[in-house]
Formats: C-alpha cells, sequence, structure tokens
C-alpha cells in the first residue's frame, strides 16, 4: 500500500516542544549535546533535554540510550516512553516502536499523536487489523479527520473490506475517483465504477471501465475502452486482455487480429505467437498453426503450449508420428510440465496403453492435487474397459475432490450403456 505522509508532528504538546531547537544551528545542538553527554549525573529535565537534542539531530540510537536513563530516573516519565516509541518509529523499527506507544496509552489513552503513530506502525508492517482500530479512535475524538478517514478506506481496500471502504468514502468528499471505481469495480457495482471511472481520462479508468463493462457483458463497449486504455499508454497486456475476450467468445480472427498488433509493439513476443498458434488450431487453420508455433519455439524453447498447439496440428494433419515427436522435444526442454506429459497420454491412447498410462501417472505425481487430470484418465480409461485402474483413480480423484458430482457406479454405467 502507498504510504501517505500523515502529520502526527502536531497532534500533541509532546511533539510541540522542538521550537526552541529550530532557532539553534546544528552546530550549537551537537556542541551543547557534546558537553551534556560529559556530565557524569545528569537530572532528570537534562537528560530528556539530552535526549530531545540527538532526537532533532536524527541521533535515534543514542537518543533512545538517554529517554531510558530518564526512565530509570523516573520509570512513569510519559514524555520518555512516548519519545522511545517514537525514535524506534523513526528508525522503522515498528514493532518495538508500538510496544512502548501501548505503554504510553497506560498514562493516557485518548493521545491522538500515539494512536497516530501506533497505526503508522501498524499500517508499515501491514497488520491493517490493528491500524483500523488506531484509526477508529482518532475519529472518536475528531471524526472529520481527513486524512485518517483516507487512510482506513486503504486498510479496508488491503482487507477486501470494500463496503467499509465505501462508508468512508461516503462520509468525506473522496478525491481518489480511480480508487473509489476501483472500490464499486470489487464491490461489484460495475454501473456506478463506470460512471465513476468516466471522470478520469486515463489509462488506467478505461481500462477498469472495459473491465466493469465486460462483467455487464457489453463486449462491444468493453472492448472499445479497453482499447482507448491501449492507445493511452500502449500497454501491450491490454491487448492480450482484448483477445482473450475474443478467445471466450470463440472469435478467433479476432484474437489473432489483436495478439498480431502485439507483435507490431513486440516482434519477439513468445506468447502472441504461441496464442495466434492456437487461435488457427482453433480456427482449423492447421499450416498457419504450424507456421506460429514453430515462430514461438525459435525464440524460446520453454513454451510448453507452443509445442501441444504444433503436434495438434500435426496431428489433424495425420502425422501422429511427427506429433510425438514433437512432445517428446517439448518435455526434453521441459520435463515438468504436466500439460505435455497429458498431451503425450493423450497421443498414445489407444496404441500404445502402457506409455498412455505412464505419461497420466507421471502428470498426477507432477500435480497431485488437480483433480482434472485424474478426471481425463479415468474417461480415457472407461472407454477400454480397464474399470479396477478406474476405481484405484476414482479413489484417489475423491481425496482431492470429494464434491466430484459423479459415483463410480455412473461413471461405470456410462460406459456400458
Amino acid at each position: 500500500m502507498k504510504k501517505v505522509k500523515l502529520n502526527v508532528m502536531t497532534t500533541n504538546n509532546h511533539l510541540n516542544n522542538f521550537i526552541e531547537l529550530d532557532s539553534k544551528s546544528r552546530e550549537e545542538l551537537l556542541k551543547t549535546s557534546d558537553e551534556l553527554l560529559k556530565v557524569e549525573h545528569l537530572d532528570l529535565d537534562n537528560t530528556k533535554y539530552l535526549a530531545k537534542i540527538l532526537f532533532y539531530l536524527q541521533k535515534y540510537d543514542e537518543s533512545i540510550e538517554q529517554y531510558k536513563r530518564a526512565l530509570t530516573l523516573n520509570s512513569d516519565d510519559e514524555n520518555a516512553i512516548v519519545f522511545i516509541g517514537i525514535n524506534y518509529f523513526k528508525k522503522g523499527n515498528y514493532e518495538k516502536a508500538i510496544k512502548y506507544f501501548n505503554k504510553g496509552f497506560e498514562k493516557d489513552s485518548e493521545n491522538e499523536c500515539l494512536l497516530s503513530y501506533k497505526m503508522l506502525s501498524h499500517e508499515f508492517i501491514n497488520d491493517y487489523d490493528n491500524a483500523i482500530k488506531c484509526g477508529e479512535q482518532i475519529l472518536k475524538n475528531n471524526p472529520k479527520n481527513i486524512s485518517v478517514i483516507n487512510r482506513l478506506v486503504d486498510y479496508h481496500f488491503e482487507l477486501k473490506n470494500y463496503d467499509d471502504c465505501l462508508d468512508y468514502i461516503n462520509q468525506i468528499e473522496y478525491k481518489d475517483n480511480y480508487k473509489k471505481a476501483l472500490i464499486l469495480y470489487e464491490s461489484k457495482l460495475y454501473e456506478e465504477c463506470i460512471e465513476t471511472a468516466s471522470k478520469i481520462k486515463t489509462a488506467q479508468s478505461y481500462h477498469l471501465a472495459g473491465k466493469a463493462y465486460y462483467k455487464l457483458e457489453n463486449t462491444v463497449k468493453a472492448v472499445k475502452y479497453l482499447f482507448k486504455s491501449y492507445e493511452t499508454d500502449f500497454n501491450i497486456d491490454v491487448l492480450f486482455e482484448i483477445s482473450d475476450i475474443y478467445f471466450e467468445a470463440k472469435d478467433y480472427k479476432k484474437a489473432i487480429y489483436f495478439l498480431k498488433k502485439v507483435l507490431i509493439h513486440d516482434d519477439l513476443n513468445v506468447e502472441a505467437y504461441s496464442k495466434i498458434a492456437f487461435a488457427y488450431v482453433e480456427s482449423l487453420d492447421w499450416f498457419d498453426a504450424i507456421e506460429y508455433a514453430k515462430k514461438a519455439l525459435e525464440i524460446s524453447k520453454k513454451v510448453p503450449q507452443a509445442y501441444i498447439t504444433l503436434a495438434e496440428a500435426y496431428v489433424q494433419l495425420e502425422d501422429r508420428e511427427k506429433a510425438l515427436n514433437i512432445i517428446e522435444e517439448g518435455l526434453c526442454e521441459n520435463p515438468k510440465s504436466v500439460d505435455l506429459w497429458v498431451e503425450k497420454g493423450g497421443l498414445n491412447f489407444p496404441y500404445d496403453m502402457i506409455t498412455f498410462k505412464e505419461s497420466y501417472k507421471k502428470a498426477i505425481s507432477l500435480n497431485p492435487m488437480d483433480y482434472t487430470i485424474y478426471s481425463k484418465y479415468i474417461d480415457l480409461l472407461l472407454i477400454e474397459d480397464e474399470f479396477e485402474e478406474v476405481k484405484k483413480y476414482y479413489n484417489k480423484l475423491l481425496l482431492v475432490n470429494p464434491l466430484f458430482e459423479k459415483s463410480f457406479q455412473e461413471l461405470k454405467d456410462r460406459w456400458l450403456l
């Protein structure tokens, strides 16, 4: 989360006693601190004054040491307790800072300065629940503290408490329209998200509006706004998003169109080549699929999907041997690719049942929690009446996905009919 500056230096008398030091030069302060350090037995007030100078000079370790000395002279000194915490805060040791701020609360539970520092300390260690508690306590005494309200919006956003975000946003004139639009999007208030995002003319806002239109199943406007986002900052990731929309709609021609726009920006983009190849396979255009899959593999051998697409194109051209060789090449480069092992199993079914079974078992061993692999394996085994093997892997499937909808008997009956 972006850390926004919060002014806590004017909220309490503890932090208003540096005015006298502002009028002195650094050299004067260093001289004073050196003189005080030479005194063998400083009284409480001078010890705290020395600690204050050292804090002002950003010598936080030395300041902590002197404030702790002050506590040996008066263990209840609230000022010393508070400033030890603030010193630790300045050092970035937020856990220790919180420890001393909590001690300070024992003396003054309504101290807004301490609450502010404690809130920030929790924020900086991503402890948003406790940061929220501090912020809410501040608002009890100062309900119009806009800075704190803005932070509470951020904390609730980090915790995905979007309704709470909106509650706080509605209390003030919230200026961050993009953040508000994002919260509305996450709250599934897509029309309000679009209305808010439309007030901003940025790539981010166009992108968010496009995503909201897509959630509303308005594909035309979704693509329109996503493309406006792309035209604003030429982020090719948006072109991939648009192509994915067309993939889902099975409009492969348009998916290819936007993926080829990616290649105008980056003619070595392996993901674009691989996806174009896949789109051509889905379009039954085997030769173009082969061309783009090969281009992807020329750029990188670490693209399992390109091997699979290439193999599938050759299968459709009735060259199963070529397809098998391609998958073997892919496995040499990507031996832990589950998808390649599944593809190898599928290509060997039912011609070589031993290799088929070995390949699926290897895929399962690489990703034992993916129930879809078990399901595919079982479906193929049923075709060959391998009921004992089916039962064995059906039981394993239930361990991974106890809610699998088909019983073993239903599976068996389906293939016996």
